[in-house]
């Protein structure tokens, strides 16, 4: 039997076979199947793929949400979802859970000191400048939570999720439902994180997540990896927005 791929020292995220099944029996179903990939510093990682072809379930292995059962994970030195991979970590799910009486700044704020940001004075100049960056410096002041459309709370949430520094972002779908200036918003905070040297995890549907954010793209189907490499050369020749192309490609249609 050949040796398992070495995995690199400084990887943020590494797998080796990582395998999630749902259900038992004949209903069991491989989720995730014998996933290996590694993400680096400064890296940004894209999961690609139709619904159900294990992006989310991936995720929530990383983020130590599901258990790992078959083969390996490492994030950040250590198992997922250990305390000091989660302070290290930044997430922002699909749907954005909503602080509906807070403001903006307030929500902010709030996930500043729970991850640990201390000194009013620090706390409040990193609320100010990830308010900024997703471009909701003057609402984050003035309107409750639950009076924002879903862009603006998907904006927050990234605010949210970016504002103790992670090493890691682990953002599902973070362009879903957003405005072409939401979505350059997530792309300056992503570059912001990596020119900074965090690394970040994101599954995507659409081509401008992936050929704009990612530095490298994983396409998924039924758990496993069909394709993979820089998202430029996965999409060329494919005039259509979406990844119906690449994924029938990948499939031999």
């Amino acid at each position: 039997m050949p040796d398992a791929p070495a995995r690199p020292a400084a990887a943020v995220v590494s797998a080796r076979g990582l395998t999630h099944v749902f259900g038992r029996g004949a209903a069991a179903r491989a989720a995730v199947d014998g996933l290996d990939f590694d993400l680096g510093p400064g890296e940004c990682l894209g999961l690609l793929g139709p619904n159900g072809s294990g992006k989310s379930t991936t995720l929530r292995l990383v983020l130590g949400l599901l258990p790992v059962r078959e083969g390996s994970l490492c994030v950040l030195g250590g198992a997922p979802g250990r305390r000091a991979a989660r302070a290290a970590t930044g997430y922002v799910p699909e749907e954005a859970r909503r602080f509906g009486l807070l403001s903006g700044f307030e929500t902010v704020d709030l996930f500043a000191r729970l991850q640990g940001v201390r000194g009013r004075r620090t706390r409040r100049s990193r609320v100010a400048e990830a308010l900024a960056a997703v471009g909701l410096e003057e609402r984050a002041w003035r309107q409750r939570v639950e009076d924002y459309s879903r862009g603006m709370a998907r904006r927050l949430a990234l605010a949210a999720a970016w504002v103790h520094r992670p090493r890691l972002l682990v953002l599902d779908e973070p362009t879903s439902g957003l405005d072409p200036f939401g979505v350059a918003d997530v792309l300056r905070v992503l570059e912001q994180h990596q020119r900074a040297g965090g690394a970040a995890l994101l599954s995507a549907h659409d081509r401008v997540t992936a050929e704009e954010a990612c530095d490298r793209a994983l396409v998924l189907d039924a758990g496993r990896v069909v394709r993979s490499g820089a998202p430029s050369d996965l999409l060329a020749g494919d005039p259509r927005p979406s990844l119906l192309g690449l994924m029938e490609a990948a499939r031999g249609g």
